[in-house]
């Protein structure tokens, strides 16, 4: 073995064109699949980062009547389950927080989450420093807590030991910090830098108000089915005991499916087939290649054999040195997945995955080695099957004669598998283009340009319901005096933001269009007057809020157009009522608006608004129009707010653009790199059929300079070899496009306002393909056309 590495050392340096260009198309290959394969591995492979993972589960609540598989719970109910369970250790819950830190330098504005004591028992996890929630945290009576993650600690506190026991004023509420939280807490709740216990107040509570998210941990050697059947057990004993949930059922969801969506789970999957498609290319380019040289080595080897070498033997020393190219290759290959890596981290927007970070661990070099080799056999054992199985007397009599036509064969077949790998990505990459081209396009209901917007929280023990809605009056007055500000409103939350956007199940009095008493679910905001205005949103019906719209009022709601239209149809709901399930408070509609999509782009979400000086919320979004480039505005912003009050902080600051565009972030992430890969193909593909025909012509030049001698056409050569190489082209096109029909509903959860059989995608990607293909043939084409007879029949 070490006499034929250094033999393939020798034919390496001999050969330094050669080498590179098998070199670097190793390197895109194996680069392009390391890194797509170190993002699917983080996110689908890799077990969470907590003790026993597989024993987690989210409790989720359902509603089968509002087709509603997986929706928050209430903390009501959470009580109630914690009372009866017996299949689960244990389980807690997690709700969404926002904290004002004052005390430790200038104030400022953190997103956090308020658990439950039992939160890190369940997750096997404990503090970096200080302690954790005891359960006794979690009582309205008990003296403030809180935990800090380990990047508040560092950046605000300079990693200081001493800060655990220290006290700072949370929410206006002084509060001792007893520990730091370990990274791990963090993936759970999808970030983060302060987590606070959930104090459960049972007589501020709601059953029907479903805030929290609860997890739980099943008992060892407990099943999925079992733990179900023990929560439908136990939903059926609360629903005796409180009949207003008597459509609500308990889904056990397993911790997984949490933080992997099935549309990002099929996106990965479908990256990295696309890579491994790349790969395969890559690979059949190289073959060609391979055989190409196993064709002009035949001399060296019939003299070989003739020698006394034997067939294993020479099989040996010719794989030997394709895994010498892969392993050249594949290293090459590793430095390119760590830029490739991260370019990824630095472009990925925040929570498109669920993990923090991609990284190259021991399972992605073990995937890459394991990659380089099987792409060295596999490129490698068909040139050298067919170089250590040459007949010694023919290649000695032929003495350099051309080929044979069963390696022609083989080399077309090759060229055109590249092409039909290559016809489907670009299939896919096209699908995935449009999709992203139809989401920039689609009617949004309101202008998101001019735009800014932040997030101010008042704390609630400093002010007061009522102070904070004459805060936010104050507030909004004087920020619409700033210099180019045109209009200000304020929302509890923004489109796409990370406010308030809850659903809550809606029924419609008086004769509707759905069957009496049905709740339907339907996204809500509280917000100003003004708010539509500033968002470029048209009231179309009945008013805006006004001051008739106080808490003292019969209560007022706008709804969107699309909220109007399923209670009523086309009949005026000016003055209709609707009725809040949770709590069963009626509304009188005063508006209708325009529909906006609030969550994502390609999901309608039908709307109702409720005014805030009738109905409070702690955090709130200030949305300012501005025709200045917004940016510009905030340091006026911040002097303005910090008069009002220098203890309140502003949070998010971001442009509605910023916000638009992060809404798209994943899909256009997909159609990116689908891109990257089926352009990568295509260069790949349009390499191997330009080498097949170039290598024909080159094998053919006597029998081409025989006709042209006998007085063919130059033409009619030009045309024959053009004939040859586009029917390789067409074949392997015909075969990709049969096979993008036939997996087109891969896509279908990832494509949006487009047919995954779209006509015109395919038509694009065959004309643009079949022009490629003759690009690639038409080169040795002309050359095929200008050989010279006489230096042809000389040779």
């Amino acid at each position: 073995m070490p006499a034929d590495i250094r033999y393939a050392l020798r034919l390496i340096r001999k050969t330094p064109a050669f080498t590179a260009s098998i070199v670097l198309t190793v390197a895109v290959g194996i680069g392009a699949t390391t890194a797509i394969f170190s993002v699917v591995d983080a996110v689908l492979l890799q077990p969470l980062p907590f003790a026993d993972p597989q024993r987690l589960f989210q409790v989720a609540e359902k509603n089968d009547k509002l087709h509603l598989p997986v929706f928050a719970a209430s903390v009501l109910n959470f009580v109630s389950w914690r009372e009866q369970i017996e299949r689960f250790d244990d389980i807690g819950a997690v709700g969404f927080g926002s904290y004002a830190m004052s005390g430790a330098g200038e104030p400022e504005q953190f997103t956090g989450f308020r658990i439950s004591p039992s939160v890190m028992r369940i997750l096997g996890l404990h503090p970096v420093r200080g302690r954790s929630f005891e359960d006794g945290d979690e009582r309205p009576s008990a003296a403030p807590v809180a935990m800090i993650g380990q990047g508040l600690w560092r950046r605000s506190f300079g990693a200081d030991p001493a800060v655990v026991g220290r006290t700072v004023t949370l929410n206006g509420v002084p509060t001792t910090i007893v520990g730091i939280a370990p990274p791990q807490l963090a993936v759970l709740t999808g970030g983060g830098d302060i987590w606070t216990p959930l104090v459960i107040n049972i007589a501020n509570e709601q059953r029907l108000n479903h805030l929290i998210t609860v997890i739980g941990r099943v008992k060892r050697g407990i099943t999925v089915q079992q733990a179900q059947t023990e929560m439908d057990t136990v939903a059926a004993r609360v629903r005796q005991q409180y009949p207003e949930i008597k459509d609500w059922g308990i889904h056990v969801v397993p911790f997984h499916d949490m933080f992997v969506s099935p549309q990002l789970e099929t996106g990965l999957w479908v990256l990295l087939a696309a890579v491994g498609f790349v790969l395969l290319i890559a690979c059949a380019n190289i073959t060609n290649l391979l055989l190409a040289r196993a064709a002009a080595r035949e001399q060296e080897i019939a003299v070989r054999t003739a020698l006394g070498a034997s067939r294993p033997r020479l099989l040996r020393q010719m794989l030997v040195e394709s895994l010498m190219f892969a392993a050249l290759g594949g290293a090459a290959g590793l430095l390119f997945a760590l830029a490739a890596i991260r370019a990824i981290n630095r472009a990925l927007p925040p929570k498109v995955l669920p993990v923090p970070e991609i990284a190259i661990d021991g399972a992605v070099l073990a995937f890459a080695a394991a990659v380089t080799v099987g792409a060295g056999i596999v490129f490698g054992v068909l040139p050298a099957y067919r170089a250590a199985n040459v007949d010694l007397h023919d290649v000695l009599k032929q003495a350099g004669r051309s080929g044979s036509g069963g390696r022609a064969r083989v080399r077309n077949a090759l060229a055109a598998a590249e092409l039909a790998l290559a016809t489907l990505l670009l299939i896919g990459a096209g699908l995935l283009g449009e999709t992203v081209i139809r989401l920039q396009r689609v009617p949004l209901g309101f202008r998101p340009q001019g735009l800014l917007t932040f997030q101010v929280a008042p704390p609630a023990a400093t002010y007061s319901a009522d102070q904070a809605m004459l805060l936010y009056q104050r507030t909004l007055a004087a920020l619409r005096g700033v210099p180019g500000v045109r209009a200000a409103g304020i929302s509890s939350g923004v489109p796409f933001g990370n406010g308030a956007a809850t659903r809550t199940p809606t029924t419609g009095l008086s004769p509707t269009a759905v069957p009496p008493d049905t709740a339907v679910p339907i996204d809500w905001r509280v917000v100003s007057s003004g708010y539509f205005q500033t968002m470029g949103m048209t009231v179309v019906g009945g008013r805006d809020f006004d001051e008739r719209d106080d808490r003292a009022a019969p209560a007022t709601v706008i709804v969107s157009q699309a909220t109007a239209q399923q209670f009523w149809g086309r009949d005026d709901p000016i003055g209709r009522v609707i009725r809040i399930v949770a709590g069963g408070r009626d509304f009188t509609i005063v508006g209708v608006v325009t529909d906006v999509r609030q969550s994502a782009l390609n999901q309608e979400s039908p709307s109702m608004y409720f005014s805030i000086n009738a109905r409070s919320w702690p955090t709130m979004d200030v949305a300012l129009r501005t025709d200045l480039p917004p940016d510009t505005l905030l340091t006026d912003v911040r002097r303005t707010v910090r008069a009002i009050d220098p203890d309140l902080p502003i949070a998010q600051v971001r442009t509605m653009d910023e916000w638009v565009a992060a809404s798209a972030a994943q899909p256009r992430l997909n159609a990116m790199l689908i891109g990257v890969f089926a352009v990568a193909a295509l260069l790949l593909a349009a390499v191997g059929i330009y080498g097949v025909i170039a290598y024909s012509v080159t094998q053919r030049t006597r029998e081409i300079g025989l006709r042209i001698a006998l007085g063919a056409p130059r033409a009619a050569v030009l045309g024959l070899i053009v004939r040859e190489g586009m029917s390789v082209g067409a074949a392997g096109i015909a075969a990709g496009v049969a096979a993008g029909l036939m997996l087109g509903r891969v896509l279908a959860t990832l494509v949006f306002g487009v047919d995954v059989r779209d006509p015109r995608t395919y038509a694009a990607v065959v004309i643009a393909l079949g022009l490629v293909a003759l690009a690639a043939t038409a080169i040795p084409a002309r050359r095929a056309a200008s050989v010279d007879p006489m230096i042809a029949l000389r040779d």
